[in-house]
């Protein structure tokens, strides 16, 4: 590039042709790189008023010289867009909703305790759900515990979780889906151990399915970003709910449902997808 002139006043020399105008001189400056690219000479001018910096070259431009200034164009228009892609709707945290959980905990833990109480009733059962037809026992299992440490285990990790899941679809919604996936993972664990004898009990189910739905909404917002985003940024929300599922839902202790932590990811991960999908806009 021969140079450039800051002054206000217009070049003298007619030979320089002008073949473009730009706001800034940075963006002045990148695209006579490109001519220098090109095997052509080139120099920067201010116009008189000061609002416009203009591009010259000492001939007229080829048609090919045209093309890739095009084409440069249209790469930085698209960088920019890139950079400017805004975040993903957030919502409340909906505190209320997680102390309200966390009041049901309590209540329950303390109903436990109590002589006249019929804790079997209602723990989950894969005999007592599918032979016996006692259907509500997936939900009421995710508010017992065995004891205090198992709940407040589940309320610190849980709390975690369940408030994103708040943040990205909203308090009611992720609510409803949260409880609804736990008791979803623990029928689909009870169907799965059937005709074996198995109980369990415990919100973990429910605190896994909130990860999941965490995951699964994450991936729905990457995939619909997937015009600007590439393979692993879009499958990392995927990854992440599967490292954190490992972490913190797989033990050696056989007192652990780790079946059931993992029932209760995948059926939030595939309602996060779908609510996610309605949730988040595709860009474009």
């Amino acid at each position: 590039m021969t140079g450039h002139s800051e002054s206000n006043q217009p070049t003298d020399d007619e030979s320089w042709v002008t073949v473009r105008r730009f706001t800034t001189l940075d963006d002045a400056y990148d695209h006579g790189l490109v001519v220098l690219a090109m095997g052509e000479d080139c120099r920067v001018e201010r116009e008189p008023n000061d609002e416009a910096f203009i591009l010259q070259t000492e001939e007229t431009p080829s048609a090919s010289l045209e093309n890739e200034l095009d084409a440069f164009s249209e790469e930085t228009i698209a960088a920019v867009h890139k950079s400017e892609i805004p975040e993903g709707r957030s919502y409340p945290a909906g505190w209320t909703w997680y102390f309200a959980w966390l009041t049901a905990l309590v209540a329950a833990y303390y109903w436990q305790g109590s002589p006249s109480a019929d804790v079997d009733r209602y723990v989950s059962s894969s005999v007592g759900l599918i032979a016996d037809g006692d259907f509500w026992r997936p939900f009421t299992s995710l508010f017992l515990h065995a004891d205090l440490p198992h709940l407040v285990g589940n309320l610190l990790v849980g709390l975690g979780f369940t408030v994103f899941v708040a943040r990205s679809l909203g308090a009611w919604k992720a609510w409803t889906l949260i409880l609804l996936c736990g008791a979803l993972g623990n029928a689909l664990n009870s169907w799965i151990k059937y005709p074996e004898e198995f109980y369990s009990l415990g919100a973990s189910t429910a605190v896994f399915a909130a990860l999941g739905l965490l995951s699964g909404s994450g991936v729905s917002q990457s995939w619909h970003m997937r015009p600007h985003w590439t393979w692993p940024k879009i499958a990392a929300p995927l990854l992440a709910g599967i490292v954190l599922l490992g972490m913190l839902g797989g033990s050696s202790d056989p007192r652990t449902d780790v079946l059931g932590h993992v029932c209760g990811f995948a059926v939030g991960l595939g309602a996060g997808v779908v609510a996610g999908h309605f949730e988040h806009k595709p860009m474009t």
